[in-house]
């Protein structure tokens, strides 16, 4: 996306310190005149729901297949390698790309460019906050 006309500093300060976790709001609510810091409020919350999502299904997962399934006999040990993968490697390597992801969106919103997110940037686009 290119900047029509550069965002104003307070827009970016906002929009930088938007990506933190959980001050997605900020940019949301506080800068609700300014399009830069709506924009990158919306990618913080799209990228922090889509964390929380797959934290909660990684839960709910694991008590089904690492607990209820994985007490069965020779079965349970298979049911509970699977929650463990999906549990350990893929909740690894969620939070790492959350945080590169949070780091990249602060240093491109600090610097005052629009920047959106690969995948989920389509979707932080669509909301109507």
């Amino acid at each position: 996306m290119s900047d029509p006309e550069r965002a104003s500093s307070d827009a970016i300060l906002l929009a930088a310190v938007g990506y933190v976790p959980l001050l997605f709001f900020l940019p949301l609510f506080v800068g609700t005149k300014e399009p830069f810091a709506r924009f990158h409020g919306r990618q913080s919350l799209v990228m922090f729901g889509t964390v929380l999502t797959f934290n909660i299904i990684v839960a709910v997962t694991d008590l089904v297949l690492g607990r209820m399934l994985g007490s069965m006999f020779i079965l349970g040990l298979f049911f509970k390698v699977v929650a463990w993968l999906i549990h350990y490697p893929a909740g690894f390597a969620v939070a790492l790309a959350y945080a590169v992801l949070v780091v990249i969106g602060i240093a491109k919103a600090a610097t005052g460019e629009y920047w959106r997110i690969p995948v989920l940037g389509v979707y932080a686009e669509r909301l109507r906050i």
